[in-house]
């Protein structure tokens, strides 16, 4: 008799392998870890928040100024070339053929003033180391004459007391004093001219400054013999400079030539200098379709030297409108990236990062980065930079 497995059994055999491992208490597999994990991430704007007790608002005396939407002379910035001014580079010649001496004591880069003695020269002709010479035996020789004449005057006169000479002999003897008294004095003055002037006691000659300035080549040595009219030094006048201005000549029509500009140093803004519009000679380059523009820089920094490449802001004939902050509540850092601290109330200042799209004479127009009506500081914004940082602790 055959017996039969109930049903119950064989699904319990067919279901019992899954029901076995489920039941093993093996793990289950275990999930990718992420590429990057960021710790307690912030954002920017928590990250540069400085808070002030009320002592230290009024220590700083810190000022703000309401960010709005103004309308501002919009200009463009372009590199310049600084120049010594036409006619003001002075190449120093030798008068005369000789051998120079002192030479040493004039360097490049020396600040000269007009008529300082830079060199002297020793002619070689004898005609022009004599002058000296020549010029106290011209004074000798009429001193000479006139006491000559003096006495004889003297002479004469008395004999006319006495009836043993006439008035005309003695009239003639006046005429012939003054005319001595006149060559002696002629003769005292060429000496005088000559001791005061560049020709010294031996005939050598100084060499002077022409102008004020700064030496900016030297040619020569000393004990050097040069030919007549020999280039010796240059000399640049720097009391006022020029800043050429290449402009694309497609753009010149854009630029308001009747208004200063703005001249910088690369990579500093901190100390601009106004530099105004000249009529200059109109010079144009046909290669890079440019003309040039001129701008004169008075009482410039010594910094500045003739050839150096510097940024000039231009003034546009145009306006544009845009977020506008005092130029003085932007800082930057040492990347260059443009900073403001934002007033957040309650003593609370937070650094934010914007993008200047024009600088406009003290103000500066803002591409992104604030809202209007935020509230920036304009005095104390380098302390509140500092304090962030630690600055001086």
């Amino acid at each position: 008799m055959r017996t039969q497995t109930p049903l119950f059994f064989i699904a319990l055999a067919l279901s019992g392998p899954p029901i076995s491992a489920c039941s093993s208490g093996a793990p289950a597999p275990a999930k990718a870890a992420a590429p990057a994990h960021v710790d307690a991430p912030r954002p920017e704007g928590e990250l540069t928040t400085v808070k002030l007790s009320p002592e230290a608002v009024q220590r700083l005396g810190i000022e703000t100024a309401v960010v709005r939407i103004d309308t501002a002379a919009a200009t463009r910035s372009l590199g310049g070339e600084v120049q010594v001014p036409e006619g003001r580079m002075v190449t120093v010649t030798a008068p005369l053929a000789g051998t120079l001496s002192g030479v040493s004591g004039v360097q490049p880069g020396a600040r000269v003033t007009r008529g300082a003695r830079l060199m002297t020269l020793a002619p070689l002709t004898s005609s022009e180391r004599d002058q000296s010479i020549e010029a106290r035996r011209a004074v000798g020789a009429a001193q000479a004459d006139a006491d000559m004449i003096r006495l004889r005057l003297q002479r004469l006169e008395q004999l006319l007391k006495d009836g043993a000479a006439s008035q005309r002999s003695v009239e003639e003897a006046r005429g012939q004093l003054q005319v001595a008294e006149a060559a002696l004095n002629a003769a005292t003055d060429r000496l005088a001219a000559v001791r005061q002037g560049p020709v010294g006691a031996q005939g050598e000659l100084a060499i002077t400054a022409p102008l004020d300035g700064v030496v900016q080549s030297i040619s020569v040595a000393a004990g050097q013999t040069v030919a007549a009219s020999a280039p010796l030094l240059q000399i640049a006048q720097v009391a006022t400079l020029w800043v050429r201005v290449p402009i694309f000549a497609g753009d010149l029509d854009q630029i308001d030539t009747a208004q200063a500009a703005t001249v910088t140093r690369l990579g500093n803004r901190d100390s601009p200098k106004q530099a105004k519009p000249i009529p200059a000679p109109l010079k144009a380059d046909p290669t890079a379709a440019s003309v040039d523009l001129y701008y004169e820089l008075s009482r410039t920094d010594v910094t500045l030297r003739p050839g150096e490449r510097v940024m000039i802001e231009l003034p546009l004939r145009s306006t544009l409108q845009g977020l506008v902050v005092p130029e003085a509540s932007v800082l930057y850092d040492i990347h260059g990236d443009a900073w403001v601290y934002e007033d957040l109330g309650e003593n609370a200042y937070a650094r934010r990062r914007v993008q200047i799209a024009r600088h406009a004479g003290d103000r500066a127009v803002i591409a992104r980065g604030l809202a209007v009506g935020a509230r920036v500081v304009t005095v104390g914004a380098a302390e509140l930079f500092g304090t962030e940082f630690g600055a001086g602790h």
